[in-house]
């Protein structure tokens, strides 16, 4: 997986994190070669006012001409604010040197999924946990959904789990349950946790989950768990589970 930055204006930023701008045009020169991107690759964009806001790519699209990549993949999610092909033609246009690389090199249209924004990260891991809940009774004898929790890990990918309420202690927490979905996708560095219980208030993880955590990765120690949404206050693992046994052998 690739990392890169790139600068973009606010309210470009700001269509991205709505979801209403889903492709990034790009044009490849002497600073950047955006033929090497592949799937799965993070751009990290940089706005002056939103800050710093994660995608992950999920297609790539050469063409040869604007009017050739607006024909294919239409104005709706390309642009800042949607006009017609003709419009947005001409303000791609407009910025200098483009239309000279866009002969030369061509036009990219990079398909994006917004992963969160770095300034918001903890209202939105909240609203991640807080939404999975839907408390209900799957048979007589499993209840589910209660209890919420949402990680972000060091691969910019959210995952998220519900708690699992079985007789003969056969369930699992919401932690857990993240965690396995986590791990089922190929991951196991978490660096961001939030819980939230069946009232809706964030709480810590239990002892249990607490060791879990820490046996994941020889980083799981720095884990930030958050504390109070309204402050934003936040306490790493280490500090809930002290000295604990198992450091020299993660």
């Amino acid at each position: 997986m690739n990392i890169i930055n790139l600068n973009i204006n606010d309210r470009a930023a700001l269509t991205i994190k709505n979801n209403t701008k889903r492709v990034e045009i790009r044009i490849s020169n002497q600073n950047n070669d955006y033929s090497k991107l592949n799937i799965g690759d993070i751009i990290v964009f940089n706005s002056q006012s939103l800050g710093v806001i994660y995608t992950k790519i999920k297609e790539i699209n050469h063409y040869n001409s604007l009017d050739e990549l607006f024909t294919m993949e239409g104005t709706r999610y390309t642009t800042s604010s949607p006009n017609d092909k003709s419009e947005a033609i001409a303000s791609i246009n407009s910025f200098d040197g483009y239309t000279e690389n866009i002969k030369k090199n061509g036009v990219y249209a990079i398909h994006i999924k917004y992963l969160y924004s770095e300034s918001t990260v903890w209202e939105e891991l909240y609203e991640c946990a807080k939404n999975v809940r839907n408390s209900k009774d799957v048979s007589g004898m499993i209840s589910a959904g209660g209890v919420g929790a949402a990680i972000l890990t060091k691969n910019h990918n959210i995952y998220k789990g519900v708690c699992i309420d079985t007789a003969s202690s056969l369930g699992m927490c919401a932690e857990r349950n993240a965690i396995a979905n986590m791990l089922t996708h190929g991951e196991s560095e978490i660096v961001k946790l939030v819980c939230i219980d069946s009232k809706g208030n964030v709480g810590f993880p239990c002892g249990a989950c607490r060791e879990y955590l820490m046996q994941l990765h020889k980083n799981s120690k720095n884990i930030e768990i958050l504390k109070n949404i309204e402050t934003k206050e936040t306490v790493r693992l280490e500090e809930l589970i002290p000295e604990w046994w198992g450091y020299d052998r993660v």
